[in-house]
């Protein structure tokens, strides 16, 4: 407890002293340590660069606004705590009028509640897990849609260049995002008529015994599996699997193996594909911005695009409502289409009519390449 009060005083201190001589407040909550350090990095970039832009072309509506980056280390304790501690400082110095974030999902309805009754408009850059995030706010924008997403992108993939393999669903049964996610691509097979190639196991069946698990995997003929789970219990298995075959594919999320997939798989991490949030860098709907950010001498890297889109996304909505007001911003959000960075969209409770596609990446010779 008690180190968990130190975190909440220091995250604390960040905010008032930012925000001490702001015109506007605006807040990204993103994990600065830890595991996702460098996701939250991307978004932290993202939105500071539209951030600096705004400002060098003299603020927004003639106010300049102030950028605080908050750390939530994805605990779900900290996450409430920041969200209360936002929510109660309302003078016109303090008050803050937009949260991008938080990255993570914990306790994602109680804060977004927070947010929602304390008046201040939220966007989530990145995708929602629909268990966590079941409810709806008339100013919460949950911009790119659902995680669940990837189970279609995986199965379209997996039946246009793997059809004739059977699959090893793994995935982490004590989480329940997880969870939501492999029962996806289930629903998938089943739906599409190919149930009997796909193959679930957990980790927590086999104790986490990966030598164990890759000899199941193999005993069914499999030689192509989706792992979903923590980083090293995802290289772990891996390593198994391409060690005992060389050839065997590898499907992950970005998101969940770090860099500590690398680390563990070293060369045998070459060839390994990842879902991920696509890079936007060849949708004709972004070309203006990739030239926009490239003038300003910005390549957008990960999810740094999707920080950037964010703040883009309030600097329209603020724009047309001619306002800052958590109603005004919200009515406009649900009546009007809005450019969410890869096209118009329109949103319904916060939800986008056209959710984004979660692309597909490989591995190749150390780079992320985006194959689909």
């Amino acid at each position: 407890m008690k180190k968990t009060f130190g975190k909440i005083i220091s995250v604390l201190s960040l905010f008032l002293s930012g925000a001490a001589s702001a015109d506007v407040n605006i807040a990204v909550i993103a994990p600065k340590a830890g595991e996702y350090e460098s996701l939250g990095s991307e978004i932290i970039s993202g939105v500071r660069i539209a951030v600096e832009d705004i400002n060098a072309r003299g603020g927004l509506r003639g106010e300049k606004i102030n950028l605080i980056t908050v750390d939530d280390q994805c605990d779900d304790r900290l996450a409430v705590s920041t969200a209360q501690m936002i929510a109660v400082n309302t003078s016109p110095k303090d008050k803050m009028s937009l949260v991008i974030g938080p990255y993570c999902d914990n306790a994602f309805d109680e804060v977004s509640a927070i947010y929602a009754k304390a008046g201040i408009f939220q966007i989530i850059p990145t995708t929602v897990s629909a268990s966590e995030g079941a409810r709806n706010h008339k100013g919460l924008v949950k911009m790119v849609g659902y995680k669940d997403r990837q189970g279609k992108d995986f199965y379209n993939y997996y039946k246009k260049h793997f059809a004739d393999k059977r699959v090893a669903l793994v995935y982490d049964s004590d989480n329940r995002e997880i969870v939501e996610i492999a029962a996806a691509i289930q629903s998938e097979f089943r739906k599409e008529g190919d149930a009997d190639k796909l193959r679930a196991f957990s980790f927590e069946t086999y104790n986490h015994d990966y030598s164990r698990l890759a000899g199941a995997i193999f005993k069914n003929s499999i030689d192509l599996a989706y792992i979903l789970g923590q980083s090293r219990s995802i290289a772990k298995l891996s390593k198994e699997l391409k060690s005992e075959k060389k050839d065997f594919v590898i499907f992950t999320n970005k998101y969940q193996a770090q860099e500590e997939f690398n680390k563990i798989m070293g060369d045998l991490a070459e060839g390994s594909y990842f879902i991920a949030l696509p890079s936007l860098k060849d949708n004709p709907n972004f070309a203006e911005t990739l030239v926009k950010l490239r003038l300003l001498g910005v390549e957008p890297e990960g999810l740094s695009v999707y920080g950037y889109s964010a703040v883009k996304l309030w600097e329209e909505l603020v724009g047309k409502a001619d306002s800052f007001a958590y109603d005004k911003l919200a009515s406009v959000l649900n009546s009007q289409s809005v450019d969410a960075g890869w096209g118009e969209t329109m949103f319904n409770n916060g939800n986008p009519q056209n959710s984004i596609n979660y692309g597909i990446y490989r591995l190749q010779s150390g780079e992320y390449t985006q194959v689909y």
